[in-house]
């Protein structure tokens, strides 16, 4: 029996759906102390990767540019403070 492309790709993302909803919840779920462990954790394993990168003689990784909505949340949030 085969499956129409887009009845089977729609499949495939409500299961994406549901794990990333069960993801959220566990970590919702976290104490904070364990929310910063994981946090810690995370770091440390991005530091063990660049390190890896630069010694293996690869460039320097250039991370993308921060969304249009991150800049505009960010100057919504500035501006009510003064220095």
């Amino acid at each position: 029996m085969t499956d129409e492309p887009a009845a089977a790709m729609q499949r495939l993302v409500k299961a994406h759906a549901a794990l990333a909803e069960e993801d959220i919840r566990r970590l919702r779920a976290l104490s904070l102390r364990e929310r910063g462990a994981l946090i810690v954790s995370a770091c440390e394993a991005a530091a063990v990767i660049y390190r890896s990168r630069l010694a293996a003689g690869l460039r320097d990784a250039e991370p993308a540019p921060w969304p249009a909505s991150t800049w505009e949340f960010l100057k919504k949030h500035a501006s009510r403070f003064k220095t």
